[in-house]
């Protein structure tokens, strides 16, 4: 099976340092990291719920489409992230049915990731992306 679980999922945020301490006080989870994203686009605060992450997105400035999430709408979930084990085998796979993507070819992501995103018309207005750890 291509995807093995759901990896993670991207909540974009005004404050990062207010937001940890919600998800913390109220779920009762615990912080793993914070780490700076896309030549300082972003900062992402990486938040363990089983063997999911919770990944609060703060954009910093504009030039990411997580910024223009931000000003469109608000706070609010952004994507949801499914784990893959050969992101290029299931991106070619992906390529080949003709849906529509938003990368061409993986790319570097947070957390020492390999990442690829479709476009929400693939699944229903949903911004999905497909994701590998690297070893």
């Amino acid at each position: 099976m291509p995807v093995q679980l759901i990896d993670h999922i991207g909540i974009i945020v005004k404050d990062l340092e207010e937001s940890v301490k919600k998800y913390e006080d109220l779920l009762g989870v615990k912080l793993d990291r914070i780490e700076d994203y896309g030549d300082g686009l972003l900062e992402i605060a990486f938040i363990p719920v089983g063997d999911t992450l919770i990944e609060l997105i703060k954009p910093l400035k504009p030039g990411s489409a997580a910024w223009d999430f931000l000003m469109e709408k608000g706070e609010g979930i952004e994507h949801i992230a499914f784990r893959v084990k050969d992101l290029e085998k299931e991106w070619k796979q992906v390529m080949d049915k003709k849906y529509p993507v938003i990368d061409e070819k993986p790319r570097e992501g947070a957390g020492n990731t390999k990442i690829c995103f479709l476009h929400p018309d693939a699944l229903n207005g949903v911004l999905a992306e497909f994701v590998a750890h690297k070893s």
